[in-house]
């Protein structure tokens, strides 16, 4: 037997390592580009040192670079295969006696590497990264709580405590005008009203308190209306609660358990069968996911080996959907596991085990050829082959007449302003290659937050069509956030392979400009910034709101949240200084279920209260039943008054009001959030962080243009390099872009920049950038 060429296995790792490096990298950073501006703001928020933000980005890191290995090397086995085969170098090889299942082996050895370092990531770096991870983030809980908070937003973050603040200075931290409602009590009711405060961090305890001055406390218990405390204080703290996610614990969770705790738990007879089985669960988890880099080794060599141009798209599309298909049946497999309906090494193994099976399969088909010319890993492969070549038949017969002479296709090709073939071949390509990435990315953020979510589903037991719906309204949220990269990489990756392929050349010996053909690209660029703007204020508004309920519903969230105004425990008018509380909103009947009116003076002063056990809207007002108020004087005293019969209540809207949908200024479309500001500033109140995300409306959708534009330089001077560097160029100059974005967005938000020129500055930067990198294009 012919011994294996080692010189050939180091050529084949050596063209791997390309596609892999670069793989990893940019799953890894589709995966955190959404924690750019999370970071961002903590940064920027003068709470949060750069080593803290550095330091919990790092730990965030082993998490996803868990996950994104084993993708990355499959996708870079099914690439490097593809492109030997498609350059005919397997068949040279076999010419040479050297069978094409040998170049299994270095990717196999390959696989195995990779296996070693994600399963040291896994065991050891893991769950240390995400003890630290969370110890961090109790300790960087006073910036993130105070990053959090919003001006003239009910903020309900704090267990038991709703805090609105009217103004607030984050150059200082100071708040103007507070209003604290305490909801922990059932049986009373207590409202503290403030005119400054401030967030206080205990260093000793790590408590966070809320420090009021000039603060008024109103106690009632609704039964006793005639009996009403009130009591000013100079100055009182309050304990802020951590919401339960930030809550201390002694013990750690499976994730966050070293791999000796976990195994000491899954052996301990202390332990209840639940927790035992949470310990097996996580161990076979931890070396199970490391495997599939092997079995994808393996997978991916049969996939990749196919003797035909343009085998990159094949890869793509390929290694996405086992990706996809191997995290559905993994995330599955677990969720059975840990209910106890298959044993756990059969819940968590299965899906390597089929991939194994199906790449020994695929195998058997490709050993069987005496030729790799077109093995065919499947008959789905084959039968897409035969399709392919009716529907080139079908359109080489509807253009015959397009045979007739080589001038007037030269004709058709020439118009600089009109689409010629040229133009629609180029825009294939491009759209293909576009709509296979945008696949790509979508299937793998959706596969990753699935195997996050997975512990809350089964702990919840939330049904599947309560997931799907989740996933299908988060779906024009991650459009929104990747269209951008999508298609750059989509440019970039085929302008790089023009050059590869020597078409560039052809094109500019034939006299047409290189600028000419990417035109209709930034065409196209242009027309997905439109359309992108469009999906921002249509679709993605609505969808958010619908998939955060649903996430509630998976995290198990049972408190009051506010997403339509009839759901809201405290609303305020729009004249700023009433506040209504009720207990239901009966739409049809018009009808308030005992409502609680608040009116405060310009200072947020609680001035009078008014109480109904109902209240109806009739002839433009609203008729209270069973009322009771209670004005406060200006020299202190106070006039209660309960009333019979129907009273007019100091309700100053519509019942459509109260059934409209509520938004959040980052949830209202151009126009409405364009109006809120405009009523804020005729308020005179500060909008610089609403201004940024007005703007940012605008500028942000542009990036479908101006990224392709600044690259258009980079892009033909790749050479022999071809899609891999393409696609590198698109990673760094995204990461740039978007890095900028959130660091100039978050210092406008606090007034460190002027809002505008915070939303623009990425844009006007690169624009002028690549203003000046035209001049270095060679066209």
């Amino acid at each position: 037997m012919r011994r294996f060429p080692w010189i050939v296995g180091r050529a084949v790792v050596r063209e791997a390592l390309g596609p892999f490096f670069l793989a990893a990298s940019v799953t890894t950073f589709l995966l955190v580009i959404r924690f750019l501006f999370t970071f961002a703001e903590l940064l920027v928020s003068r709470d949060a040192s750069t080593a803290d933000v550095l330091r919990l980005l790092a730990y965030s890191l082993p998490h996803v670079v868990v996950l994104t290995l084993p993708m990355a090397l499959l996708f870079s086995a099914v690439l490097t295969v593809s492109r030997w085969s498609a350059d005919s170098e397997v068949i040279a090889l076999q010419a040479c006696g050297v069978r094409a299942s040998w170049l299994m082996r270095p990717l196999f050895g390959f696989g195995v590497l990779i296996f070693a370092l994600d399963v040291a990531l896994a065991l050891w770096v893991l769950p240390e990264a995400n003890r630290r991870f969370q110890e961090t983030t109790r300790r960087m809980y006073f910036a993130a709580a105070r990053a959090a908070l919003e001006p003239r937003v009910f903020n309900s973050a704090f267990t038991g405590q709703l805090v609105y603040v009217d103004r607030m200075h984050p150059a200082t931290g100071l708040w103007e005008g507070v209003l604290v409602f305490d909801l922990t009590d059932a049986a009373q009711e207590t409202l503290i009203t403030a005119q400054h405060g401030f967030l206080v961090e205990d260093s000793s305890t790590g408590e966070l308190w809320l420090s009021l001055r000039e603060a008024t406390v109103h106690t009632l218990r609704p039964e006793r209306p005639d009996r009403y405390q009130r009591s000013r204080n100079s100055e009182m703290r309050i304990l802020l609660q951590a919401p339960p996610s930030a809550s201390v614990t002694i013990r750690y969770g499976p994730r966050e358990s070293s791999t000796a705790e976990l195994w000491s738990r899954a052996h301990s007879p202390q332990e209840s069968e639940s927790e035992r089985r949470e310990s097996w669960v996580e161990l076979h988890k931890r070396v199970a996911l490391p495997a599939a880099t092997v079995a994808f080794s393996l997978l991916g060599f049969p996939l990749g080996l196919r003797n035909r141009r343009g085998g990159k798209g094949y890869g793509l599309t390929v290694s996405v959907l086992v990706v996809v298909g191997y995290y559905v049946l993994f995330n599955n497999g677990e969720l059975l596991a840990r209910s106890g309906k298959l044993p756990v090494m059969l819940g968590i193994w299965l899906p390597n085990l089929l991939v194994v099976a199906l790449a020994f399969a695929f195998l058997q088909v490709v050993s069987k050829s005496p030729s790799v010319r077109n093995p065919g890993p499947s008959q789905l492969v084959a039968l897409w082959q035969r399709l392919a070549g009716v529907w080139r038949l079908f359109r080489a017969r509807r253009n015959a007449a397009a045979a007739n002479g080589r001038a007037w296709a030269a004709q058709r090709c020439a118009p600089p302003l009109l689409l010629g073939c040229i133009d629609r071949w180029v825009l294939r390509q491009t759209m293909t290659f576009f709509l296979l990435v945008l696949v790509a990315v979508c299937g793998l953020y959706i596969a990753v937050n699935f195997s996050e979510q997975v512990e809350e589903i089964q702990k919840n037991q939330v049904p599947l069509v309560v997931v799907a719906s989740f996933y299908l309204h988060l779906l024009p949220q991650i459009l929104h956030d990747t269209l951008p990269l999508a298609f750059l990489i989509a440019f970039l990756g085929t302008a790089a392979v023009l050059e590869k392929n020597n078409e560039t050349v052809a094109l500019k010996a034939a006299g047409i400009s290189l600028a000419r053909v990417a035109l209709p690209l930034l065409g196209v660029g242009l027309a997905l910034s439109v359309t992108l703007f469009v999906l921002d204020e249509t679709v993605v508004q609505k969808a958010n709101r619908t998939s955060e309920k649903l996430e509630d519903v998976i995290k198990g969230r049972h408190g009051p949240r506010s997403y339509r105004f009839t759901d809201h425990s405290f609303l305020f008018l729009p004249d700023g200084r009433t506040v209504v509380n009720f207990l239901l909103f009966d739409a049809e009947k018009k009808t308030l279920v005992r409502p609680s009116v608040y009116v405060f003076d310009d200072a947020l002063a609680l001035r009078a209260r008014w109480f109904a056990q109902k209240a109806t809207y009739q002839d433009g007002t609203w008729w209270g039943e069973n009322v009771w108020s209670r004005v406060f004087l200006p020299d202190g005293g106070e006039d209660f008054s309960p009333r019979s019969g129907r009273v007019a209540l100091p309700i100053t809207v519509s019942p459509e009001y109260f059934s409209r949908e509520f938004r959040k200024p980052s949830e209202m479309s151009f126009r409405e959030l364009e109006s809120y500001i405009r009523r804020l500033q005729t308020a005179g109140y500060k909008v610089d962080r609403l201004l940024v995300q007005l703007h940012q409306k605008l500028a942000y959708p542009l990036s479908l243009v101006l990224l392709p534009w600044l690259a258009l330089p980079y892009a033909f001077r790749l050479g022999r390099k071809g899609t891999v560097m393409g696609i590198a160029t698109a990673l760094v100059l995204a990461m740039a872009y978007f890095s900028l974005t959130a660091l100039a967005s978050k210092l406008g938000e606090v007034s460190l920049l002027p809002p505008v020129l915070a939303a623009w500055t990425p844009t006007i930067t690169f624009a002028l950038l690549a203003l000046n990198r035209q001049t270095s294009l060679r066209t």
